[in-house]
């Protein structure tokens, strides 16, 4: 369905440039790696704070109002450097089932992440207090670790399976 988009673009002078120089997409997917595995720690941090198996040194709040805007900054990362790797490769990413699994998750984690960030804001009590943290924080701890996890498969798969689709 977007192998005729993707063959186009594959044409375009910005892809033409970005697959006329070989280091675009080594250094591209090497800052992706180092931005994903920012969004993962800080996620993984959080999340195992949330589950009661993180160290209890700071608060939920405290620990997400530190390493939420980490997350952000590396997810716009993320977006510049998928963007750069689109245009040099797309039809490597484009005709891939795996590369639109991991971009609805990506939104989804996303979604939930900003819906947590904003919960948080409002009532850092009741997610600083493990006794009054609803069944849905440990719900939300396990899909969104889970989530990234899947994104991170995902993501190499592409690179995997991209040729069975040509």
């Amino acid at each position: 369905m977007f192998r005729p988009f993707a063959e186009w673009l594959s044409t375009t002078p910005l892809s033409t440039m970005l697959q006329n120089h070989p280091w675009t997409v080594a250094t591209s997917q090497s800052i992706h790696i180092l931005a994903i595995s920012v969004v993962f720690a800080s996620a993984c941090m959080i999340n195992t704070r949330i589950l009661g198996l993180g160290a209890k040194a700071r608060t939920v709040s405290q620990l997400s109002n530190t390493l939420v805007p980490w997350m952000w900054w590396a997810l716009i990362v993320l977006l510049c450097t998928g963007i750069i790797q689109t245009f040099a490769e797309p039809v490597r990413q484009f005709v891939t089932p795996v590369f639109w699994a991991k971009m609805i998750m990506v939104v989804i984690v996303t979604i939930m992440t900003a819906l947590y960030a904003r919960s948080v804001r409002r009532r850092a009590a009741t997610w600083d207090d493990a006794g009054s943290r609803h069944v849905n924080a440990k719900l939300f701890a396990v899909i969104s670790t889970l989530l990234w996890l899947a994104i991170i498969v995902c993501g190499r798969f592409i690179g995997y399976t991209w040729s069975f689709y040509v």
